[in-house]
């Protein structure tokens, strides 16, 4: 059976990159508009049927918790107020299946990824990585689902990957193609992070993923590297056994674990935005003449 009904989301890096804010507050915590990061991330499964969200965070980092979590004092006030779309609004929050695992060491994204084994075990998951969002139009597949369709297919591992070029290239992770068929493409190998004459294509890995149930026992056998543990080690096995696939996807990425693309992303989602669409608009305007 490939059916998938678990996810996996970790989000228990430092997020150095946006210190200090992130000293106190988790980086899937930052904000595009009015909603986290890590609440775009899980309502990307929405089109999936995912029944159960592993969220892999922090030691003491509640305030992820807390956000998924009951706030009764606050729905109750809401509605004494009168303010029921707001209540409905903040009911958005809770009507996930989430589960907590905490990593307790920093040794990675696989790591992060064995954290989550208690609740996942042998069985397939999808990976959602906290650092990417990605927007899907009314006329787009959700990434996410098309990763799922592709697996419950074939019963092979799929990753989502897109072109990149010039010194981009040593940005990602980077597969070997063997061939390609309806926009699903044989992965024969990986290389994490490559030079440009290294490169095997122009294929980056970028954060979506559904993965066999072996996966979780692969890692167990890894032996970390510089103290962490790489998920690519695992994806390169796979490949060199044709047991890895890969495909495009429709809609638009942006790197929020990026200042720009986080920026990117605030402006690009105010202007889909009924109440800000206008104003944006405007501002852009206004500054591009200033410019």
């Amino acid at each position: 059976m490939n059916k998938v009904t678990k996810a996996i989301i970790p989000a228990a890096g430092l997020g150095t990159r946006f210190l200090p804010i992130t000293k106190a507050v988790p980086k899937p915590m930052l904000s595009v508009i009015d909603k986290p990061t890590i609440q775009y991330i899980a309502e990307e499964l929405s089109s999936v049927g995912i029944e159960e969200i592993i969220i892999v965070v922090s030691p003491g980092s509640d305030v992820i918790e807390r956000h998924f979590g009951e706030a009764d004092a606050l729905e109750k006030r809401l509605l004494e107020d009168g303010k029921t779309e707001l209540y409905e609004i903040e009911r958005q929050t809770r009507r996930f299946n989430v589960r907590f695992a905490v990593q307790e060491v920093a040794n990675g994204l696989a790591g992060a990824i064995l954290c989550a084994e208690p609740f996942v075990k042998d069985e397939p998951f999808a990976l959602l990585l906290g650092d990417e969002l990605i927007y899907a139009g009314e006329n787009d597949k959700p990434c996410m689902k098309r990763l799922t369709e592709i697996f419950e297919k074939t019963g092979k591992s799929v990753i989502a990957t897109m072109e990149v070029f010039g010194d981009d290239v040593s940005k990602y992770g980077n597969i070997g193609i063997e061939s390609e068929e309806d926009g699903i493409m044989q992965v024969n190998a990986i290389i994490e992070k490559p030079s440009v004459n290294e490169a095997l294509s122009n294929n980056a890995i970028i954060g979506r993923y559904v993965l066999s149930g072996k996966v979780m026992g692969m890692l167990k056998k890894l032996q970390p590297r510089n103290n962490e543990i790489y998920l690519t080690d695992a994806l390169h096995e796979l490949a060199e056994k044709g047991e890895l696939l890969a495909s495009c996807f429709e809609g638009i990425r942006y790197d929020v674990g990026d200042k720009f693309g986080y920026v990117r992303a605030n402006i690009e989602y105010a202007l889909r935005n009924k109440e800000l669409a206008k104003q944006t608009k405007d501002l852009i305007k206004q500054l591009a003449k200033e410019l």
